[in-house]
């Protein structure tokens, strides 16, 4: 992967399987539920093990502490992501499909009512800490970043576009998605889009992109 993303060093992936698989998915879905509703501050180890069904002893165990936990939380959304792109690489389909359900799957998330909420109850208190700003940073946006600028400098490289920065690409690509509708939304003024609005949104952006990239046919 791209090595950095807005001046933060992206940190890679930790190796190695979880030694429970099982409770590993079920401590990371109750910290998920637990930090979506009541924010990072308010949720507490004892909670999360309780709604998991372990002991905050294998909690810490497996994670050491909150900020690790709750970034391993962020990760675990970022790579649901990423695996819609690589499924989409593994069944063959061309460029603009893989980018469209990318860019579906991204936008679906982040104008979700629940990430919209997650927003309001977060984006504060990881402002309040830059290191737990850094961790969300690298652990999330910068990890979804990463993933589509690793796409983009492929095709690249196989002459399916032309691009000079795979990471300032990106982030146009990701601009395009997005646009200004999540200022509207946040702000209460408008509600968020149906996933046809999201569809056609994303397409239409796609293709604008790979016109202004020279998509190969």
């Amino acid at each position: 992967m791209a090595e950095k993303a807005g001046g933060f060093a992206v940190g890679p992936r930790r190796a190695g399987r979880p030694r429970d698989p099982a409770k590993y998915g079920a401590i990371i879905e109750a910290a998920r539920a637990a930090f979506f509703a009541r924010g990072f501050q308010a949720a507490t180890i004892e909670d999360i093990a309780q709604a998991a069904g372990v002991s905050k002893v294998t909690v810490y165990s497996r994670f050491g502490d909150k900020e690790t936990l709750f970034e391993e939380v962020i990760r675990a959304e970022s790579g649901r992501m990423a695996a819609v792109f690589d499924d989409g690489v593994a069944a063959g389909r061309c460029l603009e499909e893989r980018l469209n359900a990318y860019g579906t799957s991204l936008m679906e998330f982040i104008f979700s009512e629940e990430h919209i909420a997650v927003d309001r109850v977060l984006m504060n208190e990881i402002a309040q800490s830059r290191r737990l700003a850094e961790r969300f940073f690298q652990a999330g946006p910068a990890l979804c970043l990463g993933r589509l600028a690793d796409a983009l400098s492929e095709a690249a490289d196989q002459g399916e576009i032309e691009i000079d920065d795979p990471w300032m690409a990106a982030e146009d690509l990701c601009g395009l998605w997005q646009g200004l509708s999540d200022m509207g939304i946040k702000l209460g003024l408008e509600p968020p889009p149906t996933p046809d609005a999201i569809r056609f949104r994303v397409e239409r952006a796609t293709r604008l992109f790979l016109k202004m990239v020279g998509s190969k046919p």
